[in-house]
């Protein structure tokens, strides 16, 4: 088998943006240098992963606990039909990275996702999920054996994605090698480690997590090194790379093709692209990271029964159409689109455990909030607001915002109790209100205004 590189040299890893179909489409289409897309990673059956927190910053790097959530190998497949053919018109491979527990289970997602792959990435080196990626990937032999049954199993090119290990790495990529491997990404995470906050809960809901990114460029390049030594396929090199100095360094080291992950964390579709083509050109500089840290908000006031309305005692700079990261520390952490931000307002239907324990909260209660995150929204002329159930936290903080630009609003809910907000939005502007059970407004859909 003769494996042919893309002309473009960049590499977007396994877990980083490309989480669903759609975005990697989007993305692909971004960036002509961008000639590697990596999926997140695929087993035998649909996994849950891990509860949020599942990423948190730590000095400029990420530490993450995703916990391998996918949907399962026959769920991908069909929900992936037509993405390959689409990114290989554009002259870009589609790399589906799988893992398993066993040398026979990497063999059959392999096997059942190689319809929809250009080339198949063995996850030997997930840092933070027990019986799986470095639980295998330390063990020369038992790489030896799942890149094998792998090779057998299909007829593409395969790369094995090893472990943070100096001192190691080149004996178990040499293994990998052997045994049919035709290119070794290098490297995953460095971990397991466990980081906490400035008030003491650990800073993911799992614990231990992957490091990645500017702390770990020297181990990354190290470990490139090493293979380097002990192998002579494609090499695809990360960890930390975030400017062309990086860039260079990995091909110094013995890189061909180069994983970009971490320093593209919070970035837009077209931000990514942007910053890809200036990596290439080397113009890039590595934009501020979105806000990571968290800051300590007290519950102010807490009223309604449908839906909860949450105040807080401060505020954050944030416009509409923006989210924030709720954190309640031993529950988990789920993001809320704001309802206003000074102070700050939250909308809370108690439906999972997390939103439950936020809807319990009471006066003097405290709470953790980090961002705000995600696009903002301007109207650029007279406008009308639409939104029901806790779609109406937007629409509030536009209507609020904007006051004078919005012509009317169009909110509707199950029932009077999901429409806690209604007098305020009804100051902001002229408002319609629909009600499933006719309790408030019309009878129906906030559709049949």
């Amino acid at each position: 088998m003769r494996l042919e590189l893309p002309s473009g040299e960049f590499v977007l890893p396994s877990g980083i943006i490309a989480s669903t179909p759609d975005i990697i489409l989007r993305v692909a289409r971004s960036s002509e240098r961008l000639g590697v897309i990596t999926t997140k990673s695929i087993g035998i059956s649909e996994r849950e992963g891990y509860k949020e927190p599942i990423v948190a910053s730590v000095g400029g790097s990420l530490v993450n606990s995703v916990g391998l959530s996918n949907p399962g190998a026959d769920e991908f497949v069909r929900e992936s039909a037509g993405v390959r053919k689409e990114l290989n018109d554009q002259g870009k491979v589609l790399m589906v990275s799988v893992f398993g527990g066993t040398p026979a289970e990497f063999a059959s997602v392999a096997s059942k996702v190689a319809s929809c792959a250009d080339w198949i990435e063995l996850n030997l080196s997930c840092p933070h999920a027990s019986g799986y990626g470095a639980a295998i990937g330390t063990c020369p032999a038992t790489v030896r054996e799942v890149v094998a049954a792998v090779r057998e199993a299909v007829d593409l090119p395969v790369f094995a994605k090893v472990t943070p290990s100096p001192g190691l790495v080149g004996t178990v990529a040499r293994a990998a090698v052997e045994a049919g491997a035709d290119g070794i990404v290098a490297v995953n995470t460095v971990g397991p480690l466990e980081f906490a906050s400035d008030w003491g809960w650990p800073l993911l809901k799992n614990s231990l997590g992957g490091l990645s990114g500017p702390a770990i460029k020297e181990i990354a390049l190290r470990c490139v090194r090493e293979v380097r030594e002990s192998v002579h396929v494609p090499i695809i090199g990360m960890g930390g790379i975030s400017s062309r100095k990086d860039v260079e360094e990995f091909r110094s080291a013995g890189a061909r093709l180069f994983g970009v992950g971490t320093a593209l964390w919070g970035m837009s579709t077209s931000a990514v692209g942007s910053f890809i083509d200036a990596l290439h050109s080397g113009a890039a500089a590595v934009p501020d990271p979105p806000p990571m840290g968290y800051s300590r908000f007290t519950v102010r006031e807490a009223w309604g029964s449908g839906m909860r309305v949450i105040r807080l005692d401060g505020s954050i700079r944030a416009a509409p159409g923006q989210f924030v990261q709720v954190l309640l520390p031993g529950k988990g952490e789920k993001p809320f689109s704001l309802a206003d931000s000074d102070p700050v307002l939250l909308l809370v239907r108690a439906v999972g455990p997390v939103s439950r324990a936020l809807a319990s909260l009471e006066e003097g209660d405290e709470v953790f909030l980090r961002g705000p995150y995600g696009n903002s929204w301007a109207p650029q002329g007279p406008s009308c607001l639409v939104g029901g159930g806790s779609g109406v936290a937007p629409v509030h903080f536009a209507a609020r915002r904007f006051r004078g630009m919005v012509d009317c609003i169009f909110v509707g809910g199950r029932t009077s109790s999901d429409l806690p907000l209604l007098d305020s939005l009804s100051s902001a502007a002229e408002t319609h209100v629909s009600t499933e059970d006719g309790s408030t407004g019309i009878r129906g859909l906030v559709t049949d205004l």
